[in-house]
């Protein structure tokens, strides 16, 4: 049974493979639905994902990047659970989505040290 579910699943790529992870490494079935959490489909797009942050950027310096376009509902640098360090990648849910698309405009490409990040819109399905 856990070979045809593990069958089923998208293999998905976000950038070039290697051992170092700059990134999520698998789906998040744990993500809300639209259902869960009462948003439209408009919502959607107010999510985004951004990946190659530089590894000594700080949660504040995150916020306030993303936050000077518009106003964040929320914002998460994910980082190693057990060492604290970034992982090089998170999440803004801005409150209007056109402010997520300006920062899809404005801030993907931009060079952060020697780091290029990429923002794109997150869209967070489950096939459970």
């Amino acid at each position: 049974m856990v070979m045809i579910i593990s069958t089923m699943e998208p293999q998905v790529s976000n950038g070039p493979t290697s051992n170092t992870s700059n990134g999520p490494s698998s789906n998040n079935r744990n993500c809300p639905s639209p259902m869960q959490t009462g948003a439209t489909t408009d919502d959607s797009k107010t999510n985004l994902i951004v990946n190659y942050l530089p590894q000594n950027m700080t949660q504040e310096e995150f916020r306030s990047l993303f936050g000077s376009i518009g106003e964040i509902e929320s914002c998460k640098l994910v980082r190693d659970k057990i060492t604290g360090q970034s992982l090089g990648y998170g999440f803004v849910n801005y409150i209007d989505p056109k402010d997520a698309e300006k920062a899809i405009n404005t801030l993907n490409g931009l060079r952060l040290q020697t780091k290029t990040i990429k923002a794109t819109v997150y869209f967070c399905f489950s096939l459970l």
